[in-house]
């Protein structure tokens, strides 16, 4: 059960990522494309320097190019906002709503043969949604980068970082160790994935 609900999982994600990416890619879906993709290309070289850095154990090199990918991260985050924006929405539409009104599947449990079940709602749909696919920490990160200075907001992001890391290694501690296959999202919505 738990590979088929990884498959399931990995599956809906990819998807997920190919519609927000080509969706993120229009400009007039997103107009800040032009300035994330000038901000992303300097970011990939000065990067590729510091990976080179990394190494060759050139710790002074890696040390002198980390506060300019510090503020090309801030920059990319910040010129990032529309697609954050569109991967928000298409995950609370594909993974609450569509799953909602398809009697708890997606695309990626109907090939798996497995489904969500319990009493719920379009609201606990959302708040599993909300718990298992990173979108309190995506809107955290959404709002700090408008609110805070570069270093609070790389301070802010790390720490948000963490949290999320934790969140998902709770969740795939729980489905793999628990009798009942549930994690952290089906114990607090009261829902179990079963087999068709």
């Amino acid at each position: 059960m738990a590979l088929r609900r990884i498959a399931a999982y990995l599956i809906d994600v990819i998807l997920i990522f190919i519609v927000s990416s080509m969706l993120s890619s229009i400009s007039y879906i997103n107009p800040e494309l032009n300035n994330y993709k000038k901000v992303y290309s300097e970011y990939s070289e000065v990067n590729k320097k510091y990976l080179d850095a990394v190494g060759d154990r050139d710790t002074e090199k890696a040390k002198e190019l980390t506060p300019k990918l510090e503020e090309l991260t801030y920059k990319l985050d910040k010129n990032n906002k529309y697609g954050v924006i569109i991967q928000i929405v298409l995950t609370i539409l594909y993974f609450a709503v569509f799953q909602y009104l398809n009697h708890g599947q997606t695309l990626g449990k109907k090939l798996t043969k497995i489904k969500v079940e319990g009493d719920l709602s379009i609201f606990k749909y959302i708040l599993r949604t909300i718990i298992l696919h990173e979108v309190i920490f995506n809107l955290l990160r959404l709002i700090f980068v408008w609110q805070f200075s570069k270093e609070n907001y790389i301070l802010a992001s790390n720490i948000l970082y963490v949290g999320a890391l934790l969140v998902e290694v709770t969740i795939i501690v729980m489905v793999s160790m628990r009798a009942d296959k549930r994690g952290l999202h089906d114990l607090i919505t009261g829902s179990s994935v079963v087999k068709i």
